[in-house]
């Protein structure tokens, strides 16, 4: 079942490398710039970590990947066409992905 279902485990946001920022006493608080996933199944090769952040968390040091390549490596699962569009509500078109491209290393 797995080959034919994937699996995503993520939230919208990191959290801050350091605790008590932003007012916090105790804890930590989004953080926009580094997060991580778990993705699994879809047929896709697994077992690998893709890209990293810094030491402390704080930064992006290699392969970042977009909310983009995100949404593509989605779409390429399901067999939706990258360039497929949508009307937004004035009637014109929109790319369903603007800039992303399918994670390489898992297809």
């Amino acid at each position: 079942m797995l080959d034919d279902t994937l699996v995503i485990a993520m939230g919208e946001f990191g959290r801050t490398p350091n605790l008590g920022t932003q007012g916090s006493t105790d804890g930590r608080n989004h953080w926009p710039v580094v997060m991580s996933m778990c993705l699994a199944g879809g047929g896709f090769r697994h077992g690998q970590v893709i890209g990293a952040s810094t030491k402390d968390g704080a930064e992006i040091s290699e392969r970042p990947v977009t909310p983009s390549d995100l949404a593509a490596t989605i779409y390429h699962h399901m067999g939706v066409p990258l360039d497929a569009t949508y009307n937004d509500h004035q009637g014109r078109p929109n790319f369903i992905v603007d800039q992303g491209a399918p994670l390489r290393e898992l297809i």
